[in-house]
């Protein structure tokens, strides 16, 4: 139910009034920016986040000249001209993959997080607050999901990342999943498929959590990527390194020999010094981190004095040469909010000849460590 006012017939409807764009009444911008917009291929979506760009830089932006600013609206065009075209296009660009570390899997250098890919974050083992999977697998949200994971699949984005923890997410990616491989639209081999639950102080108490997320995602017959999810206290990275019989890592290692999980890695938000603990273990095959330009999400630094050691990068680098293959964590939410910058990180530390998304991409890449791959959900 939502709190909208009926619709007032007796009252005439009035058009919103939509302002011009004020970069279009710059004498020499103006025609070159319209001429520009005619000739190319901007659908809707693009158009409004290619005009908002171009305002943000006339009214909040340091003095740029007419020439910069013209070329700023080319390759603005260029790059929203090209996702547009891609739609339609039977030789679409691809994602490229690369090796994700000992296991040996062929990864997307982009991956498609869902956490935010959600019907309700109210779990749906508490009956008073779940929805029910009825009620979310007939929900516009399902109907979107499945519309996203078509769209990643057709550029070569075939990793998708879930949790126990993110609400109905679980529940609604498997059954888009399927829903796909069963009509035979794609097959089970196509797919890559990680899921994360939070570790417990014994494998028993593990043990109830996992049978919650494996309720979902048996319908896959196997997990590629297990995660222990937010590994991030000492007293949690004291459970999974645990040798122990009745522990959650000799569980996992026997779900691992059954083949219902391919590899196991673990999650973190904590303190580069308990990162660092965890993978000098060598027990895990990766790791999703933080690893950005604007701070890495938790206390500064790792105990190494090489003057290198900034944030996890120490991290980064230990897990790469362990040969793990390391996910990085929310580079444009956690990474310094890059769809809302602040203008000292708009304008000083970037500039207007890369984007925000552009720029933290080419961070992780060719900067961080060469990460493996970065979630492309916030």
């Amino acid at each position: 139910m939502t709190n909208a006012k009926p619709f007032n017939r007796n009252k005439p409807n009035v058009a919103p009034t939509v302002s011009q764009p004020s970069f279009l009444s710059v004498e020499g911008v103006g025609d070159k920016i319209r001429s520009i917009v005619n000739s190319s291929n901007l659908s809707d979506e693009s158009l409004v986040k290619f005009t908002r760009q171009l305002e943000y830089w006339h009214t909040q932006g340091r003095s740029l000249s007419p020439d910069e600013f013209v070329d700023l609206a080319e390759r603005l065009a260029a790059a929203g001209s090209r996702t547009s075209s891609s739609e339609d296009s039977d030789a679409s660009f691809q994602v490229p993959k690369v090796r994700y570390g000992r296991t040996e899997i062929q990864m997307p250098i982009i991956t498609c997080g869902t956490m935010c890919c959600q019907v309700t974050w109210f779990p749906d083992n508490v009956p008073l607050l779940s929805y029910g999977p009825k009620r979310v697998l007939n929900s516009p949200s399902q109907r979107n999901l499945v519309e996203v994971i078509r769209k990643c699949l057709k550029m070569g984005i075939n990793h998708f990342e879930t949790a126990r923890m993110y609400g109905t997410s679980e529940l609604q990616v498997v059954d888009a999943l399927c829903g796909m491989i069963e009509s035979g639209e794609i097959k089970r081999s196509d797919i890559i498929i990680q899921t994360k639950v939070v570790p417990s102080k014994s494998g028993k108490e593990f043990a109830k959590n996992w049978e919650a997320s494996w309720k979902h995602m048996q319908r896959l017959e196997y997990i590629d990527l297990f995660s222990f999810h937010v590994v991030s206290n000492e007293w949690q990275a004291d459970w999974v390194l645990s040798d122990d019989d009745d522990m959650p890592m000799a569980f996992m290692k026997n779900l691992n020999a059954k083949g219902i999980v391919r590899h196991i890695g673990f999650s973190t938000h904590g303190p580069a010094e308990n990162i660092m603990r965890l993978i000098s273990s060598n027990k895990f095959d990766f790791v999703n981190i933080h690893a950005h330009y604007f701070g890495d999400y938790h206390a500064e630094g790792t105990p190494i004095n090489d003057g290198l050691s900034h944030g996890n990068s120490a991290c980064v680098q230990k897990a790469l040469e362990l040969d793990m293959g390391v996910f990085l964590i929310s580079p444009y939410d956690k990474g310094g909010k890059l769809y809302k910058p602040t203008k000292t990180v708009a304008l000083s530390a970037v500039g207007h000849k890369l984007t925000l998304i552009s720029f933290a991409f080419l961070y992780c890449w060719k900067k961080a460590g060469n990460l493996h791959f970065v979630s492309w959900t916030c």
